[in-house]
């Protein structure tokens, strides 16, 4: 062996093509399915994890934009409300606008002046759907708070009565039906919430002076509010149990027509209806005077890919989608009638307050709208420009009942009512 001996090491090359990149001409946060999957999400609503951005704000407002001003998009394609001016999930707060587990990745971008983006003033929340392939996945889950893990006392350390739980469910499946041609992918995800609903629930001396008003005065109107007035004989003020429920269904298939051409049908369809959710602004609104919420929205999405060439693809997209909200008394009154506050309703020792009977203000509203839109666009690419040519069309119909009061207003003294 020879330890001392040369080595000669033959010549290497690395050789490279090194070009300036310029990723985003502007703040850009993408959110990976691995996020998604790893991250505590409170509701399974993936659009709280917009606030991983450093930009992101309160009530969905980006670059301290209001929240109206961003936009939304599921699939390259609008998911805003026409009437709420934010996604689909409308005023009513439902709970998600699409199922998490159909949600592949998505990304906050702000400042950025990328010609596919727009109708934004403070950024745009872009999301991509989950697909098919040629192994068959899924999953099943239940996020429970039951009743029992609940606390059994209010915050103000009373017993509580109503059912105080939420319960959210469902499923996803994709896979193969051709196995390099057709593929699907589903999923279904539920939501119930219970909570109790407290309208001027009196049990300690510190409730009367918060609301006030005593147990005794509270029972003196209601007689005379059901002998003169036809309040129904049900109770009208305690503690009432509200139930809400939340779905949303997805649906996509992905075709291989050829080498060259992909078809994508797409559906995400949301349902929530908000059980004497619309309260009143009057100090003790009376069970009769709530309201329901009730939303629906459907998107029905078909997209077409073609590489035309290697270095030359287009993409069309046709959506049309649907929204709709409507606002009603709940069913111990069952239609609109005028609302009636009485002011000053005294209560010896403890003070006075304005009662509500009757009607919603809102409850008569209904919101519909149907936006039809057509989106092409042609990328061309070269070894140092990458083109993009397209055209965005969006066409918006909307029916609405809109206003507050409609059906009247009438105030009343106390005296006029306590003493007829």
């Amino acid at each position: 062996m020879d330890l001392g001996g040369e080595k000669n090491i033959e010549e290497v090359k690395i050789t490279g093509n090194l070009k300036n990149k310029i990723g985003n001409l502007g703040a850009a946060t993408a959110i990976t399915a691995k996020n998604i999957s790893i991250l505590p999400v409170n509701g399974r609503n993936f659009t709280s994890l917009t606030e991983l951005s450093p930009l992101s704000g309160k009530g969905g407002s980006l670059s301290g934009q209001l929240g109206s001003s961003t936009n939304f998009t599921i699939d390259g394609m609008t998911a805003k409300n026409p009437t709420s001016a934010g996604s689909t999930t409308s005023r009513s707060g439902a709970p998600f606008s699409i199922s998490i587990e159909a949600v592949r990745e998505f990304k906050i971008t702000t400042n950025q002046y990328d010609v596919t983006l727009g109708r934004s003033g403070g950024g745009t929340v872009s999301a991509v759907t989950k697909s098919g392939t040629n192994k068959f996945s899924g999953s099943a889950w239940e996020y429970l708070r039951t009743n029992w893990l609940s606390s059994p006392y209010d915050i103000r350390g009373n017993k509580r009565q109503n059912d105080f739980s939420t319960s959210q469910f469902g499923f996803s499946l994709g896979g193969p039906i051709i196995k390099n041609k057709l593929h699907f992918f589903v999923a279904w995800d539920h939501q119930l919430d219970s909570r109790p609903l407290l309208i001027a629930d009196i049990r300690s001396p510190e409730d009367e002076k918060r609301l006030n008003t005593t147990t005794q005065t509270l029972n003196q109107f209601l007689d005379i509010a059901r002998s003169k007035y036809g309040v129904g004989n049900s109770p009208q003020f305690g503690s009432f149990d509200k139930v809400r429920n939340s779905d949303a269904a997805f649906l996509r298939l992905d075709w291989q027509i050829n080498e060259k051409h992909l078809l994508t049908l797409r559906n995400n369809f949301t349902y929530d209806l908000n059980k004497n959710g619309l309260g009143d602004n009057t100090n003790i609104t009376f069970f009769e005077s709530y309201g329901n919420d009730k939303n629906l929205d459907n998107s029905l999405l078909l997209t077409l890919r073609s590489n035309l060439k290697s270095n030359l693809t287009n993409e069309l997209k046709a959506q049309y989608l649907y929204t709709f909200q409507n606002s009603y008394q709940n069913d111990e009154l069952g239609k609109p009638v005028p609302r009636a506050i009485v002011e000053n309703v005294m209560s010896p020792g403890v003070g006075s307050t304005n009662i509500q009977i009757g009607g919603h203000r809102f409850a008569q509203e209904s919101f519909k709208n149907n936006v039809f839109q057509i989106v092409d666009n042609l990328y061309y690419n070269t070894d140092k420009v990458k083109y993009t040519f397209g055209a965005d069309l969006m066409y918006t119909t909307s029916k609405s009942i809109y206003g507050s009061e409609v059906n009247g207003r009438f105030h009343f003294q106390e005296w006029g009512i306590l003493k007829p």
